[in-house]
C-alpha cells in the first residue's frame, strides 16, 4: 500500500522540480536579456521604501538609477537601531565592486531632509544634501573596511556647516566632526564618537556668544518652548563652558536626559512672564542636566528686590515642557510685581504690601504649552503696611501661605488707622470655590482715635469679628462687646451684616447700645472703606450721664466721616439739663477735622438766665477750645446789667484735666466742673462790679470769688476775699481791709462767714449779721454810711434793700487809737433810713442812731473797765460813767460824767504832780499816796466839741477829797498836740501847814488855796508849766487840756450841765 503511494508521489515531485528549474532558467534568461537591453520600473515599494522610476541595465556590470527614493515610511524590522548591521557591509561592498558599475539617485528623501547620490566604481562618490533652498555638496568613499563622508563648508540657510564622518565597518566605530557658524554667533565645534550602540559628543565655542536665538532656530526646538530659551534669556555675552552628551541610536530621546551643558551669562536677564520686568543679574549661571535647564541669577534683582536664593529651570523631561521658578529671598516685597506676576497666571492674593520687607519662598510651575500654572509658597512680612482689599493696615508678625488658588494667612497683629484698632488676624480663602473666612480678634479699639473718647473696655476680652466669603455674598459677624465711653461702661449688641470686601462696604442696621442706667440708644451706619467714608445716624433714647440729662427724647444726630473730616448735624432742637441747669440747643452743624471740632451759630438758651448764639472750635486731642457768645439776651432782670446784645464774650475751654475748665478773660473768670456740679472763679471782681449796681452800691471793687454749684443739693456755695475801702471790722484793734469769706446760697437764702468773725444770713426779707470777738470801726462806718446814702440814687428806684440786722458779742466800737467803747453785746439795724444800735457792757447801756450822716449817742451805768478802754493813757478803779453826744463824724458836741471812782496812772495827772513835786512853793498840792492808791474822784464832768480833728474842752471839773481840778483847752488830733490850762485847788485849813513860804500862798474866798498850770506839747507827754508869782493863785480856770485824747460821742443829761 505504502509502496504504491510512494510510486505515485515521486513522479509528481519530479515533475514539479523540473518545472521550477525550467521556469527559473527562463526567468533568468529573460531577465538577463532585459538587463542587457535595460528596463525601468515606475514605482516600487519594498518594506516601506518607495522607489520611483527605477532603471536597471547590465553593461559588464550593473547600472542602477532612480529618480526618487523615499525612506520616510521605512519602519525597520523592529530591532533596536545599532551599528551592528555594518558588519555585513564589507561583503556587500565586495559584491558591489564586482557586480555594480554605478549608482545614481536623483533624490533621497527622509522626512524634510533630501539628498542626491552618485557612485561610480573605483571612484569617489558624491552626495548633495538639500534643506529648503540651501544645498551642501560632499563626497564619500566606501571600501570593505571604512566609510568616509566629507562635507566641505557650505551654507544651509543662515548657517555655515562643515562635516566629516568616518566609520570603521568591521568594528562598528564612528567618528565625526562638525563645525557650525551661525549669525551673531561664534563658530561651534562638535566632536562625536560612537560604537555599535551609543553616540557620544562634545561641543565647544571659539568665543562668547551674544544670543541663543540662532542655535534654537538651527536645531528646530519646539516653537512653544523656543521663546523661553531664545527670547526670554538675554545677556551682553554668553560663555559656553561645556556641552556634551550621549544617546543610543535607537533612543535619540535620551539625548535630553544625558545632555550636559554649562554656561555663564554676563549682564543677563530672564523674563518668565510677558509684560513683566525680567530677573536681572550681573552674572547668570546656566546648567543643562538631566533634561533640565537651570537658570541661577547671582546677586540678581526682580523689580529692585534681591533674588538671593531664587532660580529658574525648564524641564524638558515632562510630556509638556514646564518652566519652574523659585523666588526665594528675605528682602522682597509683596507688592505689585509679585502680585501682578501671580495674576498673570490667574492666581490672586488678597493682600498687598505697601511698606516694609517680606521673606518670600514662592515656587511656580508653568506648562509652557498650555500656560497652566501651580504656585506654592510662603510670605513672611516684617513690620509692614498692608492693604487688605480696600483697607490699609500696619502689621507685625504673620505669615501668608499660598497653594495655587488657596490662600491662608495666620498670626497677623494688625493696626488700623492711627491707633483705631489693634487686632490679631487670621484667615483662609479658596479662589476656586470663592469661599473663605477671616477671623479678627480686636484687643484694642479706639474708633475715634483717642482712648479718652471711646475704647474697648478690656483688652483680655477682645472684640471678635468673623468675615465670611461666599459666592452668594460676603457677610460680617460682630460678637457682643463691652466698651468704655468717656469712663462709662457701654454695652453693644452683636450683629451680622452684608459686607462688600472689594470696596470694603458695610451697611449696619439699627444696632442697640447702652450704658446701664445712664445711656440707651441705637446706631445706624454705612461704611465705605475704599472711599474711607462712613455715614452714621445716632439716636439717643435716654441719657443721664455726668450731670447731663436729655429732657426731650429721642435726640438724633447724623454724622458723615471721610477719613479726615467728620461732619455732624442735628435737624431738630434738643433740650438738656446740665447739672440741673436747663439748656436748650437749636439744630446745628459742626465739623471735626484734624482733631478740631468747629461749629457756628448754635442758638443756646441757659435756663431762665440768658439766651445767646454760640460759635467756636474745640481741639479733641489736647481738649482745648475757644467759644464766642454773641447776640446774648438776658432772661432774668438781675442779669440785665451783665449782658448786652452788642457785646461778644469769648470763652476758652480746657477739658484736658479731670474736670472741664472754661475761662472768660474779659471777666477774669473760670468755669470748672466738679463732682455733681460746677465752679465759677472770678480772679478780679472789679470786672463784675462794673456791671453790677449792687456791688457798686456797696463799693465792692477789689477781690476774688469762687462760686460752687452741686446739683444734688441744688445749692450754691461760694468763697473768696475782697479788699474793702471801708475797714468796718477790727480784730485785735487792727482794722481789716482784706476780708475772707465763704458761704452758701439756696432758693434765695444765703449764709456767709467772713474772716472767721462774722456770719451773715440773708433772705429776701432781711439780712442778719452775727459777730464775735470783732470790733466796729465807727469812723469808717460813718464814711461807709455816707457813701452808701450817696450811691442810693444809682440803683433802681423801685428796689428795696432788705434791712441788715447785726448781733455782736464780745465786741467794741472803735473811736480812735487807744479809745473804744467795749460791749458784751451789740444789736444794730441798718437799712435805707440809717443805722440804729444798742449795746450793753456789764450794767451799762447805750444807744446809737445814725440818720443822714448825723448821729446821736447816749449811755449810762458803765463801769471802770469801760472807762479804761474809753479814756486813753488812764486807769480807773470802780465808779460809774455816763455820756451823750450828737453831730456828724466831722463835727459833734457832747457831755460826759464820772462818779465815785479812783483815777490811777493818768498821764496828764502824772505830769502835773511830777511838776508840782519840783516846785517847793507848790508842795501844798502834792499827793504822796497817788502812785500807790490813786486819786479818789467823787465827780468828774466835761463838756466838749469836735471839729475836723480838733477837740475842745471848755468846762472841765474834777472833784476829789484831795484836790479839785478845773480846766479848759484843746487837743489837735491832726498834729497830736495839746494846749490848755489847769487850776488846782486845795482846802487851806487842812493844808496850811504844808505851805513852806507864805509869799507864795494866797487865800481865796472859799478858804482854799489854788494854783494855775499850763499844758502844751505832745498828747502822749504834755509839758507842764506854772505862772509868775502874782499869778500863782488865780481864779479857777475852766479848761483842762488833754483830759481826753480822743473825742467822745456821748453826752450827759442837760440838768447836769454846769
Amino acid at each position: 500500500m505504502k509502496d504504491a503511494i510512494i510510486t505515485k508521489v515521486i513522479p509528481t515531485i519530479h515533475k514539479r522540480i523540473v518545472l521550477f528549474f525550467f521556469t527559473l532558467f527562463f526567468l533568468g534568461f529573460f531577465t538577463f536579456i532585459a538587463l542587457l537591453e535595460g528596463f525601468g520600473i515606475d514605482r516600487l515599494t519594498l518594506g516601506g521604501v518607495k522607489i520611483e522610476k527605477l532603471y536597471l541595465k547590465w553593461n559588464n556590470a550593473l547600472l542602477i538609477k532612480a529618480s526618487r527614493v523615499d525612506l520616510s515610511g521605512y519602519r525597520g524590522d523592529g530591532e533596536p537601531l545599532t551599528l551592528k548591521p555594518l558588519e555585513r557591509l564589507p561583503r556587500i561592498v565586495r559584491w558591489g565592486n564586482d557586480w555594480v558599475e554605478s549608482i545614481q539617485i536623483d533624490e533621497i528623501r527622509y522626512n524634510r531632509l533630501s539628498a542626491s547620490l552618485r557612485y561610480d566604481r573605483d571612484r569617489v562618490g558624491t552626495v548633495v544634501f538639500k534643506n529648503g533652498g540651501a544645498s551642501c555638496r560632499g563626497n564619500f568613499r566606501l571600501d570593505e573596511r571604512r566609510f568616509r563622508l566629507a562635507l566641505p563648508e557650505c551654507s544651509m540657510g543662515d548657517a555655515n556647516v562643515s562635516f566629516s564622518l568616518a566609520i570603521d565597518l568591521p568594528r562598528q566605530l564612528l567618528n565625526a566632526q562638525m563645525r557650525l557658524a551661525l549669525p551673531q554667533t561664534p563658530a561651534i565645534a562638535l566632536n562625536a564618537h560612537g560604537d555599535s550602540k551609543t553616540l557620544r559628543f562634545r561641543a565647544a565655542a571659539d568665543a562668547p556668544l551674544h544670543t541663543l536665538r540662532p542655535l534654537v532656530a538651527f536645531f528646530g526646538i519646539d516653537p512653544e518652548v523656543a521663546p523661553w530659551i531664545a527670547d526670554y534669556a538675554k545677556a551682553s555675552s554668553i560663555r559656553l563652558h561645556a556641552l556634551e552628551g550621549n544617546f543610543r541610536y535607537d533612543e535619540p530621546g535620551d539625548l535630553v536626559r544625558s545632555l550636559r551643558a554649562r554656561a555663564t551669562l554676563y549682564d543677563g536677564e530672564y523674563t518668565f512672564a510677558q509684560g513683566f520686568e525680567p530677573i536681572k543679574a550681573p552674572t547668570i549661571r546656566l546648567a543643562f542636566e538631566h533634561g533640565k535647564l537651570h537658570i541661577v541669577p547671582l546677586q540678581g534683582s526682580f523689580y529692585t528686590m534681591p533674588t538671593q536664593k531664587s532660580r529658574l529651570w525648564i524641564d524638558f523631561t515632562t510630556p509638556n515642557t514646564t518652566l519652574n521658578a523659585l523666588i526665594k529671598t528675605d528682602r522682597a516685597k509683596l507688592g505689585d510685581p509679585i502680585l501682578n506676576l501671580l495674576r498673570f497666571y490667574e492666581i490672586d492674593l488678597p493682600i498687598k504690601q505697601l511698606a516694609g520687607e517680606c521673606a518670600v519662598d514662592l515656587a511656580l510651575n508653568i506648562d509652557l504649552h498650555t500656560l497652566d500654572t501651580t504656585a506654592r509658597g510662603t510670605f513672611i512680612p516684617t513690620a509692614s503696611e498692608l492693604q487688605l482689599g480696600g483697607t490699609r493696615l500696619r502689621t507685625t508678625g504673620g505669615i501668608v501661605r499660598l497653594d495655587t488658588t488657596k490662600v491662608r494667612f495666620e498670626r497677623f497683629n494688625a493696626l488700623y488707622g492711627d491707633n483705631t484698632a489693634h487686632a490679631r488676624v487670621s484667615g483662609v480663602y479658596d479662589a476656586d470655590r470663592e469661599e473663605g473666612n477671616v477671623s479678627i480678634e480686636a484687643y484694642r479699639v479706639s474708633p475715634l482715635g483717642n482712648d479718652g473718647y471711646l475704647r474697648l473696655a478690656d483688652s483680655t476680652k477682645p472684640l471678635r469679628v468673623d468675615y465670611r466669603i461666599a459666592p452668594s455674598g460676603d457677610s460680617i459677624d460682630v460678637h457682643p462687646s463691652t466698651w468704655n465711653l468717656f469712663g462709662e461702661t457701654l454695652l453693644v449688641s452683636g450683629f451680622r451684616a452684608p459686607f462688600d470686601y472689594a470696596n470694603m462696604r458695610l451697611a449696619l442696621a439699627p444696632l442697640p447700645f447702652q450704658v446701664p442706667g445712664k445711656l440707651k440708644g441705637s446706631v445706624t451706619a454705612r461704611f465705605d472703606g475704599a472711599k474711607e467714608r462712613t455715614g452714621i445716624r445716632l439716636q439717643i433714647d435716654d441719657l443721664n450721664l455726668h450731670g447731663a440729662l436729655l429732657v426731650h427724647k429721642p435726640f438724633v444726630i447724623s454724622a458723615d466721616y471721610d477719613g479726615s473730616t467728620l461732619k455732624l448735624s442735628s435737624a431738630a432742637p434738643s433740650s438738656w439739663s446740665i447739672n440741673r441747669l436747663p439748656i436748650l440747643v437749636s439744630a446745628f452743624n459742626a465739623v471735626w477735622k484734624h482733631d478740631q471740632l468747629t461749629f457756628n451759630e448754635i442758638e443756646t438758651v441757659a435756663g431762665d438766665w440768658f439766651k445767646a448764639t454760640l460759635s467756636g472750635s474745640y481741639h479733641t486731642l489736647n481738649k482745648k477750645g475757644s467759644l464766642k457768645l454773641h447776640r446774648a439776651l438776658p432772661l432774668n432782670p438781675k442779669l440785665t446789667p451783665f449782658i448786652s446784645p452788642e457785646e461778644s464774650v469769648e470763652l476758652f475751654v480746657n477739658a484736658g484735666g479731670d474736670e472741664l475748665l472754661m475761662e472768660v478773660p474779659a471777666l477774669k473768670a473760670r468755669f470748672t466742673t466738679i463732682p455733681e456740679g460746677w465752679q465759677v472763679s472770678l480772679d478780679d471782681i472789679s470786672r463784675l462790679s462794673r456791671r453790677s449796681p449792687l456791688l457798686r452800691r456797696y463799693h465792692i471793687h477789689n477781690g476774688n470769688l469762687q462760686l460752687y454749684y452741686t446739683g444734688e443739693r441744688s445749692q450754691y456755695r461760694f468763697s473768696g476775699s475782697i479788699r474793702y475801702p471801708y475797714p468796718l471790722v477790727l480784730v485785735n484793734d487792727v482794722p481789716l481791709s482784706h476780708y475772707r469769706f465763704s458761704g452758701s446760697y439756696k432758693d434765695g437764702d444765703s449764709s456767709i462767714r467772713v474772716s472767721d468773725r462774722l456770719v451773715i444770713n440773708h433772705t429776701q426779707e432781711r439780712t442778719y449779721v452775727r459777730a464775735n470777738n470783732a470790733g466796729i470801726n465807727v469812723p469808717a462806718l460813718f464814711k461807709f454810711l455816707s457813701a452808701f446814702t450817696d450811691s442810693e440814687g444809682t440803683g433802681d428806684a423801685k428796689s428795696q434793700t432788705a434791712p441788715v440786722r447785726i448781733h455782736a458779742t464780745h465786741t467794741y466800737l472803735y473811736l480812735m487809737k487807744g479809745r473804744k467803747i467795749v460791749a458784751d453785746t451789740l444789736d444794730a439795724t441798718m437799712d435805707e433810713n440809717g443805722f440804729e444800735a444798742s449795746l450793753g457792757h456789764e450794767s451799762g447801756l447805750a444807744s446809737l442812731q445814725i440818720r443822714e450822716g448825723a448821729f446821736l449817742i447816749e449811755g449810762k451805768g458803765f463801769n471802770d473797765t469801760f472807762m479804761k478802754h474809753l479814756f486813753a493813757l488812764s486807769d480807773f478803779d470802780g465808779g460809774s460813767f455816763s455820756f451823750e453826744a450828737k453831730g456828724t463824724a466831722e463835727a459833734f458836741d457832747g457831755l460826759m460824767r464820772v462818779e465815785n471812782t479812783v483815777l490811777k496812772d493818768y498821764k496828764v495827772l502824772n505830769n502835773v504832780l511830777a511838776f508840782v513835786n519840783t516846785v517847793p512853793s507848790l508842795a501844798t498840792f502834792s499827793l504822796p499816796n497817788y502812785h500807790s492808791k490813786g486819786l479818789p474822784v467823787k465827780e468828774g464832768y466835761a463838756h466838749f466839741n469836735y471839729r475836723k480833728g480838733v477837740l475842745k474842752v471848755d468846762n472841765f471839773i474834777l472833784n476829789s477829797p484831795e484836790m479839785k481840778i478845773l480846766g479848759e483847752g484843746k487837743a489837735d488830733l491832726n498834729t497830736n498836740t495839746i494846749e490848755g490850762a489847769l487850776t488846782l485847788k486845795t482846802d487851806l485849813g487842812s493844808k496850811l501847814g504844808k505851805v513852806p513860804m507864805v509869799g507864795y500862798i494866797l487865800l481865796g474866798d472859799d478858804g482854799s488855796v489854788s494854783t494855775t498850770l499850763t499844758l502844751s506839747g505832745s498828747l502822749e507827754d504834755p509839758k507842764i508849766e506854772t505862772a509868775i508869782a502874782k499869778e500863782i493863785v488865780t481864779a479857777p480856770f475852766n479848761i483842762l487840756k488833754r483830759t481826753l485824747v480822743y473825742p467822745f460821742l456821748w453826752m450827759l443829761d442837760d440838768d447836769k450841765k454846769k
